[in-house]
């Protein structure tokens, strides 16, 4: 690599965050007993009164919402349940089996387990001290609902740690039923704040009316903050997944009704030096079932990541933001209704949609890239790097990340140190080799199985995917700059392109402006920094292709398209037509397919319990518009085999 191109000028390493405005919430327990720390002098601030669990299902049971909910259920037939007291006995099972509750002698035995845990896997948990002060703020003003980025298991324990640690108001969280079946952990999350439901809710109504007025029991009698993923699951692969509106209508829906005045949301963005689950993850990803949920599990997992170097933490607490600043206009009440009978209006769904987007683009921009998303991409591009160069690297890298996303949390003299660590950290994926270079590329190897060069390579993109996801726009100006110098407005036409059809897998993504073209096109001049970023693109171009010509072949359903992107990229992957192993991961199948729905090519049919996906607009142009940006190996496959399988399909 020509480092001549990788000098730093003062004004490129200038960053807007200081590691001054950050505090370490572990580095003062590292110098005391963990006992000490479970039994502090608590005082939250505001000091706020969650009500008994018994309290709140009577209140929730003798409300009118609920006994009309119980009476429109009753009058509209919807299962084998006849009568009134039966309905009732049916609710008053799913609250006590979802409730949580506060026993603070619990919430003290976790502190001591997760400050132990804490300070014996990570370096440090850094946290912005002004965010924790105007969070608390908020909570002392009404309703606060925090919305964490999710990217591990530790994320709703590491909130309430948070809160614990800085004397603010414990939450009350919503969980997975899946933790329901861990004896003895459920019953220790459910007494420190927890409440379980169902990852689906299917067509079960008097289900959704219940969590439905258990969250809005909440907002409305403030009482605690409440916490749920607006992503709906962990992120697998370190990027932000596409929100999900249904616990977020159903928080706002009190403010709409005229209940309270207003809801304060407050993003809590969290990401990790190396997550816990990297090569569960990346299995996943491929297919492979997740383990089920359980205590041995758990305490197998724990003694599996003891004496373990997991490098730091960074929590970004956002300003809180105001609902009704958002979204001020509510529709007029019907006097002829009772409130309790109240809906959403379509012009409030659209608002609370607009909202959930606008918020995961929030926390994908405001989540701390941390040092290892650089190092990490820089040696996926390069076969080999010095100390040196991956510093010079990180200072040109983070100037953007400064202007278009949230940069590292270091300074400059630090970075040399910031990379020694780092190395330290992956010392299971990046390698020293000789001369004091470091290498974390592995060559398909012959006979190896292609699964696991894909893990391999899918355990590196979780942390690429943390620089890629914040520079998503810059990467794609930088693919279309070098594919064919064109013209602004082609460049900006372009741009629509890519923000139209990979606006699923990519929360940031957006039709470039000339105002953000311009800007770009100043600030974003280094060859080495724009041949990085496009490279981490490149792998979802050749998926998106992929998908495109199974689709087009006429493959209509969710598992017929799992089945056959694996057998056709793995054949790509030996005969040589793609070198990025990455690309057999089978998660964003789903959501190209959701994507090409809503854009208007495909309709999905469901017929027995099966969604088929039919064309009913030609996806060709898609075809013909993206193989300009991709390797001429792939593209000569692709011609090849669609051509045996026209001929297949004209003998049948």
């Amino acid at each position: 690599m020509d480092t001549a191109t990788l000098e730093v000028t003062p004004a490129e390493s200038s960053s807007r965050f200081t590691v001054k405005n950050y505090v370490d919430i572990v580095e003062k327990q590292k110098h005391q007993f963990d006992a000490f720390f479970c039994l502090k002098l608590w005082r939250p601030k505001p000091n706020l009164h969650p009500e008994a669990t018994k309290m709140i299902i009577e209140k929730i049971l003798n409300s009118p919402q609920m006994k009309d909910t119980i009476h429109q259920f009753l009058l509209e037939g919807h299962s084998n349940l006849s009568n009134c007291e039966d309905v009732v006995a049916q609710i008053k099972t799913i609250l006590e089996d979802m409730g949580h509750t506060y026993k603070f002698s619990t919430v003290r035995v976790i502190g001591f387990f997760l400050a132990k845990l804490l300070r014996n896997l990570y370096q440090g948990v850094a946290i912005n001290n002004d965010g924790v002060l105007k969070l608390s703020k908020a909570m002392s003003q009404g309703p606060v609902l925090l919305l964490p980025t999710h990217r591990s298991y530790a994320d709703f324990l590491l909130i309430s740690y948070l809160c614990y640690t800085m004397d603010i108001p414990l939450p009350v969280i919503a969980a997975g039923m899946d933790f329901k079946g861990m004896k003895f952990v459920n019953r220790m999350l459910q007494n420190a704040g927890a409440f379980y439901i169902r990852r689906s809710f299917g067509h079960d109504q008097l289900y959704w009316a219940v969590v439905s007025q258990y969250i809005q029991y909440h907002i409305v009698n403030f009482q605690a903050p409440i916490e749920f993923f607006l992503e709906g699951t962990r992120s697998r692969n370190g990027k932000s997944l596409p929100p999900k509106t249904g616990l977020l209508s159903m928080a706002l829906e009190p403010y709409f009704r005229g209940d309270v005045p207003d809801v304060q949301i407050c993003t809590v963005n969290i990401s990790y030096e190396r997550t816990l689950e990297e090569k569960l993850y990346a299995y996943e990803t491929l297919g492979v079932p997740k383990p089920r949920e359980s205590t041995s599990g758990f305490l197998s997992a724990v003694g599996k990541i003891r004496g373990q170097n997991y490098g730091q933490i960074y929590i970004n607490i956002s300003d809180p933001i105001s609902v009704r600043d958002h979204i001020s206009k509510r529709t007029e009440p019907n006097w002829n209704t009772p409130s309790f009978r109240f809906s959403l209006s379509e012009y409030e769904r659209d608002s609370i949609h607009c909202l959930a987007w606008s918020l995961i683009r929030k926390q994908q921009k405001e989540t701390i890239t941390p040092v290892s998303a650089i190092v990490m991409s820089a040696l996926t591009v390069n076969k080999q790097l010095d100390i040196e160069q991956l510093v010079q690297l990180i200072v040109l890298m983070n100037s953007l990340l400064a202007k278009y996303g949230t940069p590292c949390l270091i300074q400059n003299e630090s970075v040399v140190q910031s990379v020694k660590d780092c190395l330290d950290v992956h010392k299971l994926i990046i390698h020293p080799v000789a001369d004091g270079f470091f290498s974390c590329q592995t060559a398909l190897r012959e006979g190896e199985d292609v699964q696991t060069q894909a893990a391999d390579r899918l355990v590196l993109q979780q942390y690429t995917n943390q620089l890629l996801g914040p520079l998503i726009n810059v990467a794609v100006f930088s693919l279309i700059e070098a594919s064919d110098p064109k013209e602004p407005n082609n460049i900006i036409s372009e741009s629509a392109f890519f923000a139209k059809y990979f606006k699923n897998e990519f929360v940031l993504i957006s039709n470039l402006t000339q105002q953000e073209l311009t800007s770009f096109q100043e600030n974003v001049t280094n060859e080495m920094l724009k041949r990085i970023l496009r490279a981490l693109l490149q792998p979802y171009l050749e998926s998106y292709f992929i998908i495109l010509n199974l689709i087009s072949m006429g493959f209509s359903t969710i598992s017929e398209l799992t089945l056959q992107y694996r057998n056709m990229v793995s054949t790509v992957l030996v005969e040589g037509a793609s070198k990025f192993p990455e690309i057999l991961a089978i998660d964003k199948i789903y959501r190209h397919v959701l994507n090409l729905v809503a854009n208007g090519h495909l309709r999905g049919v469901k017929t027995n319990q099966t969604a088929s996906y039919h064309q009913i607009d030609d996806i060709s142009p898609i075809i013909v518009r993206i193989e300009p940006y991709l390797d001429e190996r792939l593209k000569r496959f692709m011609t090849l085999h669609r051509k045996k399988t026209a001929v297949m399909q004209s003998h049948l």
